[in-house]
C-alpha cells in the first residue's frame, strides 16, 4: 500500500510484518525439503561408479542418510501439521499408527520448536521474526550481533530460488509463481504486532525489578508506529487510538530522560541486602 500525501509527496510501503509460527515450521519443512531433495539428486549420477573413487558400502551409507534426512522431513511434517491445528489422532491416522504412538514419536519435536514461542522474544519485533532459540538462525536487530546462520527471509528467499532454478515450465503448477516457497506463506497483522509488542513489555517487568527505561521507551515507540500503520491500513481502528499514540509519546519522552539501565532480579538478588547497606552508610 502505497500513500500519496497532499503534496505529492510518495509514502513507501511499509515493510512486511514478521511470519507467523506457522509459516515458520512450513519454512522449515520446506528446507529439510530441499536438503533431502539435494541428497537424492546427488546419488542419481552413475559417472563416479567404475572409478575407483567409491569404496565398498558407500551406496548403503548414503542411502542411510537419505533416509535419515527423510525422517527429519517426517518430523518438520508433524510439526507442521501441529501448527495447522492437526490432532495427533489425525496425524497416526495418516501414518497408519494410533494417536498414542504419533504423540510418543513426535511430542518431543513438537515441544522443542514451541519453546521459544512460549516466553516472547526480549527484543522489538523489529521485522525479522527470528530467536536465538528457534532452530533456523539468530535474531537480530540494530546493535544486535548479524545472525550466525539466515534469517527467516533470507531463507525463504533462497528456498524461493532454488526450486525456480529447478522448475520445470509448463509442467510444474507453481512455474508462474516469482516466490513458489514464500508467496503462500501468513505472516503477522498489525494487531498481531501490537498483542507481540505487549507481550515483551511484560516480559520486561517480570524479568526487572526496575524495568530499563531505554527498553521501555522502544517499545512505546514501537506500538506508536503500529497505530499509525492500523490508521493508514484503516481496518478496524479504535476510536481511542490518537489518545493511545499521545500517552505512549509522552511516556516514551519522559523514559528516554530517566537515567539507568534497569536492574534485573538476578542483579538484586547478588547483591547486598538494602538494609544492610543503609547501615553501612551511617
Amino acid at each position: 500500500m502505497t500513500e500519496t500525501s497532499p503534496t505529492g509527496d510518495v509514502t513507501p510501503e511499509p515493510p512486511p510484518h514478521p511470519y507467523t509460527e506457522t509459516a515458520l515450521a512450513r519454512l522449515m519443512l520446506s528446507y529439510a525439503l530441499r536438503e533431502t531433495a539435494e541428497s537424492a539428486l546427488g546419488g542419481m549420477a552413475t559417472g563416479d561408479d567404475a572409478s575407483g573413487s567409491v569404496g565398498p558400502g558407500d551406496y548403503v551409507r548414503e542411502a542411510a542418510r537419505l533416509t535419515r534426512l527423510a525422517e527429519d522431513v517426517q518430523r518438520w511434517a508433524a510439526v507442521y501439521e501441529r501448527e495447522r491445528g492437526t490432532s495427533w489422532e489425525e496425524i497416526g491416522e495418516a501414518l497408519g499408527i494410533s494417536k498414542q504412538s504419533a504423540h510418543t514419536r513426535f511430542a518431543e519435536h513438537v515441544k522443542k520448536w514451541r519453546a521459544p514461542f512460549d516466553k516472547p522474544a526480549r527484543l522489538l519485533p523489529d521485522g525479522t521474526p527470528d530467536d536465538e532459540r528457534i532452530p533456523y538462525g539468530a535474531r537480530y536487530a540494530p546493535g544486535h550481533p548479524d545472525p550466525a546462520f539466515d534469517t527467516a527471509e533470507e531463507t525463504a528467499q533462497r528456498l524461493d530460488d532454488w526450486l525456480r532454478e529447478r522448475t520445470r515450465p509448463f509442467v510444474d503448477h507453481w512455474a508462474d509463481q516469482e516466490h513458489p516457497v514464500s508467496g503462500g506463506l501468513p505472516r503477522h497483522s498489525t494487531s498481531d504486532m501490537l498483542l507481540l509488542a505487549g507481550d515483551i513489555s511484560q516480559r520486561h517487568l517480570e524479568e526487572q525489578l526496575v524495568p530499563d527505561p531505554q527498553v521501555q521507551a522502544d517499545l512505546c515507540d514501537r506500538r506508536v508506529a503500529l497505530y499509525e500503520r492500523l490508521i493508514l491500513e484503516g481496518d478496524a481502528v479504535p476510536t481511542e487510538i490518537h489518545q493511545w499514540i499521545a500517552k505512549d509519546r509522552a511516556r516514551a519522552a519522559a523514559l528516554r530522560g530517566t537515567p539507568g539501565r534497569g536492574v534485573t532480579w538476578d542483579e538484586m538478588a547478588g547483591s547486598e541486602p538494602v538494609a544492610a547497606q543503609t547501615g553501612d552508610d551511617q
